[in-house]
């Protein structure tokens, strides 16, 4: 799923029908199960991408240092690196590479993601309060 799509569902969910409160208030434990399972994926696709990203760091350590062996630069297709990097410049080198570049915007869409359902998962938790409100408002309004 991706954040648009996430966002459209919310819109829809979000809306709370005045006319029908109990309904609504019936609703709120399948949404928190809803967007729980939805936020708990994101979470662990976040800590399985930023895994995947120290094992490329490493990877990028060997390649740019000039000690990974032939058949692993085969393997992943990458070419012999024709530089001699001081071990200072390292760094500079292992996090400007295009590799490292596009997993750490992956990781960071993701973290994105599983915020934004956070936040989602607070608004279902605090929708109790909103809808007690809106039946005390009505009550008032009503006269009683």
């Amino acid at each position: 799923m991706d954040i648009e799509a996430l966002e459209e569902m919310w819109k829809k969910d979000a809306e709370i029908d005045e006319t029908n409160l109990s309904a609504e208030a019936g609703n709120i434990p399948k949404l928190h199960s809803k967007y729980y399972k939805i936020y708990f994926r994101s979470a662990m696709k976040t800590h399985k991408l930023k895994s995947e990203l120290k094992v490329l760091e490493k990877e990028k350590n060997e390649y740019y240092s000039g000690s990974m062996a032939q058949e692993d630069l085969i393997e992943r297709g990458w070419k012999p690196n024709p530089l001699k990097i001081l071990r200072g410049d390292m760094d500079k080198y292992i996090q400007s590479d295009t590799d490292i570049v596009e997993a750490c915007l992956k990781i960071d869409y993701h973290a994105s993601m599983a915020k934004f359902l956070e936040d989602i998962l607070k608004q279902i938790h605090n929708r109790n309060f909103i809808i007690k409100n809106m039946i005390d408002f009505l009550k008032f309004r009503n006269g009683g």
